[in-house]
C-alpha cells in the first residue's frame, strides 16, 4: 500500500485501536482467494500484537492458512468524502480514510483455545453494543440492558461451531497502517472539517471526526494545500 508520509499514524492511535474498532477485515490468499472474518488485535504482555481469527473448515483459506502460507490481511476501517466546500483555501474533493495492511504466517490455534478465541470476541462485541450499555430507557424494543450473554442453547450452538471451525493466531511480519485526517490540509481547516463530519449521518464520518478532534493531527504549515 503507497502511504504519502503525510499519512503515517498519528500518536495514541495505533492499529490496533483501529481493528478493535473495526474488527472484519479480509484475509488474501496468494492465489487472490479472499474471505471476511471478524478478527481481534491481541497486545501481548511485551507490547506486540498478535491478530486472532477463525476460518470454516470448507473454507479454501483455511488449507492455506494451516499450510503455514503467508497471507494478507486487510482491514478497511472507515471512510468519508471530504468536499472542498468546507475549505478555507482552494482545494479538491478527496477522502480520509484509515486502512491497515498485515501480512504474515498463522499459527492454528490447538484445543481449547478456538471456543476461548469465540468467547472473547463475542464479548468484545456485545460490550461495543452501545444502546445496550446505555441501559433500558435507550436500548431497542426488546433488547436487554446489559451486553447479551451466553445460555444452554447458545452453548449447544457454540460446540457445533466448533467442529467446522479452526482458530488461528497471526503475528505481523509487516504492518502498513494508513492514517489520512486532514494532514494535507492547513492545520486550521481540520476543525471545520471535523464540524462537518460529526454533523454526517455514517458512523464512519462521526469516527473520524472524533479522531481529528482527539489527536494532534502533524502538518507542516509551510507547505501549500495538497490532494489525495
Amino acid at each position: 500500500m503507497l502511504i504519502n508520509p503525510l499519512y503515517q499514524p498519528v500518536a495514541g492511535h495505533d492499529f490496533a485501536d483501529l481493528i478493535a474498532d473495526y474488527p472484519l477485515g479480509i484475509i488474501v490468499g496468494s492465489e487472490l482467494v479472499a474471505t471476511h472474518m471478524p478478527m481481534l488485535a491481541v497486545r501481548e504482555p511485551d507490547g506486540s500484537v498478535v491478530v486472532e481469527s477463525h476460518i470454516p473448515l470448507a473454507d479454501p483459506l483455511h488449507t492455506v492458512l494451516a499450510a503455514g502460507r503467508e497471507v494478507l490481511l486487510i482491514f478497511p476501517g472507515p471512510s468519508a468524502y471530504i468536499s472542498p466546500d468546507w475549505y478555507t483555501h482552494a482545494g479538491l474533493p478527496t477522502y480520509d480514510f484509515e486502512p491497515v495492511h498485515i501480512r504474515g504466517q498463522a499459527t492454528m490455534m490447538d484445543q481449547p483455545a478456538p471456543e476461548d478465541h469465540l468467547r472473547r470476541l463475542i464479548d468484545h462485541h456485545e460490550n461495543r453494543v452501545r444502546p445496550r450499555q446505555e441501559g433500558p430507557d435507550t436500548a431497542a424494543p426488546g433488547s436487554s440492558s446489559g451486553p447479551w450473554r451466553m445460555n444452554d442453547s447458545a452453548e449447544d450452538s457454540m460446540h457445533r461451531l466448533l467442529r467446522v471451525i479452526a482458530g488461528f493466531r497471526l503475528r505481523p511480519r509487516s504492518v502498513e497502517f494508513k492514517s489520512k485526517i486532514g494532514q494535507n490540509r492547513p492545520a486550521d481547516e481540520v476543525p471545520i472539517t471535523a464540524q462537518h463530519l460529526s454533523l454526517m449521518r455514517h458512523p464512519d464520518a462521526r469516527y473520524l471526526a472524533d479522531l481529528m478532534k482527539r489527536v494532534t493531527v502533524p502538518r507542516d504549515d509551510t507547505d501549500p494545500p495538497t490532494d489525495g
